[in-house]
């Protein structure tokens, strides 16, 4: 199997999406985006390896490759999802009768495509580049550091 790009059907079952997104074409039109995001955040060879060679199921590249871009393939398109479009839209809360829906609001995609893409580049760490290191560091949460306070 070659690792990238995820068939849009095996992206959807990762993600535990509706298989009926498939039908939006969305996921299509992103696939060059996140391939390019990939390219420019790991070394070339890796990502001509897990975009060209076939490799068995249990493969730690192909594993990481798949999920990567399912992380981005999500990051790059859930602003998208979440328009209030057919029925679509990465939904907070639902109403009991089912008449009142919530969306996520702008803040709260900016923190989700943040959490997804430090997922994304924590499972290829081990195959990115400086470029996609230092993004990796960006994303990173802070540690919390003891300040001392003196009372005079």
């Amino acid at each position: 199997m070659i690792p990238i790009p995820v068939e849009i059907d095996a992206m959807l079952a990762i993600l535990n999406l509706p298989k009926e997104m498939g039908d939006n074409g969305i996921f299509k039109e992103h696939k060059a985006i996140v391939m390019e995001t990939i390219r420019t955040l790991v070394l070339q060879e890796h990502y001509n390896h897990a975009s060209q060679d076939d490799m068995p199921e249990e493969d730690p590249l192909l594993i990481s490759f798949r999920f990567g871009f399912c992380f981005l393939m999500l990051h790059s398109t859930c602003e998208f999802l979440n328009l209030k479009t057919l029925g679509e839209g990465i939904v907070k809360t639902v109403g009991l009768d089912q008449s009142a829906t919530e969306l996520l609001t702008g803040s709260e995609i900016d923190a989700f495509k943040a959490n997804l893409e430090l997922r994304a580049l924590t499972i290829l760490q081990a195959y990115l580049n400086p470029a996609g290191l230092d993004r990796l560091n960006e994303l990173k949460p802070r540690q919390a550091r003891p300040i001392r306070v003196g009372v005079i």
